[in-house]
């Protein structure tokens, strides 16, 4: 199967399985999916072979570590294609970080692999947030082999840090714990599929601009810190297309299903009909495979509206363009100051190399 459109970034969602029950996750354990090589095989190979020389695929779940001969296995093929092909292929791998060891944290360091975990800050959020089969809390667990990662991954050490309505208030506080770490890239991403409120989303606004202050104060002592969503400014104007779905969101499941929702919003079988789009064994629905992406076309608008129908991610779609927002104008506010600044001229240039890297 061929593909007409540019895919910059294809996740595949490996397994169902976790080592971990976190409060915000709909995946289905009881399912026990897991992919099968061969599936992943032939989604690598069309995405790669898909229009455009930029490639980042993102492996995650479920919990990848469970089955981390096989996310070798994908990631070694992933680089053949690539070098064949002459592709600029970055490779992330999402984890909730439990089962990171040295073994692992080496061979992702000594192959150029950007790893990020989930964690929420505090002990109080990440224990919220995130927890064990016996409802114990992870932080403890988690926070005493950070360093080991920060030590060995260095700049592609990531984390990404959820933040739920309930917690939000804690957000600046949370986020401050993560520097204090010693995390520099820093992915804000807002929990789905719970209810936001009038006063969560002002208490989010609030937070994430003396999130963004407190990052251009660092900036003007030359301490950077990359907050991934800047990197949606670049984006924009580097991809025309950057509003199609296909670009950013294409991923498939552990069953071989595409979709255009992340795996772990979906609570049931019954709502992954809904949202599936196609699979490697049929193909992709014709069409999504004849059309081409216009911004200005009553099509593309249709196509988007029809789609993300799931009513009930729809408060979290919100912050979500909030963040994004906010994060827009601050690199606006980077350029403006870069004029004028060397210090920002710095940063700036920094921010550019680091999209350059495809690594978002």
């Amino acid at each position: 199967m061929s593909f007409n459109k540019e895919i910059n970034k294809f996740k595949i969602a490996l397994t169902s399985d976790c080592c971990l029950r976190c409060s915000h996750c709909f995946i289905d354990k009881n399912l026990k999916e897991k992919v099968s090589f061969d599936k992943a095989l032939r989604a690598v190979k069309i995405f790669i072979a898909s229009p455009g020389k930029k490639k980042l695929l993102e492996i995650y779940g479920g919990e990848p570590l469970l089955y981390f001969d096989l996310v070798d296995k994908i990631i070694s093929k992933a680089f053949k294609m690539a070098e064949i092909q002459n592709k600029d292929l970055v490779i992330s791998v999402a984890s909730n970080g439990v089962l990171m060891d040295e073994k692992s944290l080496r061979y992702m360091a000594d192959n150029n692999i950007r790893f990020s975990i989930s964690f929420s800050g505090s002990r109080t959020t990440q224990n919220f947030n995130r927890k064990f089969h016996s409802g114990k809390g992870t932080h403890k667990y988690l926070k005493s082999k950070i360093p080991r990662m920060l030590s060995i991954m260095r700049e592609n050490a990531h984390v990404i840090f959820c933040v739920h309505p309930e917690r939000v208030k804690y957000m600046r506080k949370d986020f401050l714990k993560l520097i204090e770490l010693g995390f520099k890239n820093i992915g804000i991403e807002c929990v789905h599929g719970f209810k936001w409120r009038k006063g969560d989303y002002r208490q989010f606004d609030e937070n994430m601009r003396r999130i963004i202050s407190f990052i251009l104060k660092r900036a003007r002592k030359l301490d950077f810190i990359l907050l991934e969503s800047f990197l949606e400014f670049f984006r924009e104007r580097e991809y025309k297309n950057s509003f199609c779905p296909f670009l950013r969101d294409f991923e498939m499941y552990p069953d071989g299903s595409f979709s255009l929702y992340p795996y772990p919003f979906i609570k049931n079988l019954s709502e992954r009909k809904k949202v599936v789009i196609g699979d490697i064994e049929k193909g992709i629905e014709k069409k999504f495979l004849k059309c081409l992406p216009d911004l200005n076309s009553e099509k593309c608008a249709n196509c988007l509206k029809n789609y993300y129908k799931l009513n009930h991610l729809r408060a979290g779609s919100l912050a979500y363009k909030m963040r994004t927002e906010i994060s827009k104008d601050a690199v606006k506010k980077i350029i403006f100051l870069s004029r004028k600044e060397t210090n920002f001229k710095r940063y700036l240039k920094y921010l550019i190399k680091e999209f350059k890297k495809g690594y978002t």
